[in-house]
């Protein structure tokens, strides 16, 4: 019969074993470094690589600071992680270590973005890289600034509070990060336009349902801000809700139609 002395003995081995584990995640996830051989400093992010670093990743970087740096709230100050996994095996390593499924296209989390360049290059030839400005058109560059802007969220809204944020508000606003240097100059691409394409079910077949959602949260944040001139603080308020917000942004685009 186990004693009192010996369950309290092996309960605290059970809490030690855990928070050992715990220790060994959260070093793991903050501090990547140990286990990509290649590293690169771009401004405040350092690029990790299971390949060797050149022009690609170069040419990669160069369009992830240009997008960031026309983003409100983005802190050139700010030191992140980003890795870049080119198999999903190396992915798969740090997703396990986490809630996530593992053939996602990445995440971010304790100052490290972790980006699947496997699933994304894979679903771009699936898709044709259709429809353009959304992760669905399989760019390393869209998926590794949204999970960048996801950082740059926590710190100007604070970790926690943005955690209780709703989540097209958080997506939305890391689309409109990503699209919003480059969408509304493109020939054919206006924010009317990408209102058009959201709803014509032509550009969404069953596959494409899981993204739709973040198409029209990223169109949302854009109409917030860039039509009706509000802050990040403003749109994160409480007081700026979904379903009001979506159904302003159809009347202004059929407005728009009329007045064409």
């Amino acid at each position: 019969m186990i004693t009192m002395k010996e369950l309290l003995k092996w309960l605290g081995a059970i809490v030690g074993l855990l928070i050992a584990m715990l220790l060994f995640v959260i070093g793991v996830l903050s501090n990547p470094g140990p286990f990509f051989p290649e590293k690169k400093l771009y401004g405040s992010i350092t690029v990790f690589s299971e390949k060797p670093i050149g022009q690609k990743t170069d040419s990669i970087m160069s369009e992830v600071l240009l997008r960031l740096n026309e983003v409100p709230i983005y802190d050139q100050d700010r030191k992140y992680n980003l890795c870049l996994c080119s198999s999903q095996t190396k992915f798969s390593f740090f997703s396990r270590l986490t809630p996530r499924a593992n053939r996602i296209m990445g995440f971010n989390l304790l100052g490290s973005a972790f980006i699947n360049e496997d699933f994304i290059n894979d679903l771009g030839l699936k898709t044709g890289g259709q429809p353009k400005y959304l992760t669905r058109e399989g760019s390393v560059v869209h998926v590794a600034t949204h999970e960048l802007m996801h950082g740059y969220i926590a710190d100007a809204y604070g970790y926690f509070a943005s955690r209780t944020l709703p989540e097209w508000k958080t997506e939305g606003y890391c689309e409109y990060g990503v699209n919003q240097f480059v969408a509304p100059n493109d020939n054919g691409y206006s924010i009317s336009e990408r209102i058009d394409i959201f709803l014509d079910d032509s550009w969404w077949n069953p596959t494409a349902e899981i993204h739709r959602p973040h198409y029209v949260w990223g169109l949302m944040m854009e109409y917030l801000i860039n039509i009706r001139g509000l802050s990040f603080v403003q749109v994160m308020a409480d007081s700026v809700h979904y379903e009001k917000t979506y159904e302003d942004m159809i009347d202004w685009r059929k407005s728009v139609e009329v007045n064409n």
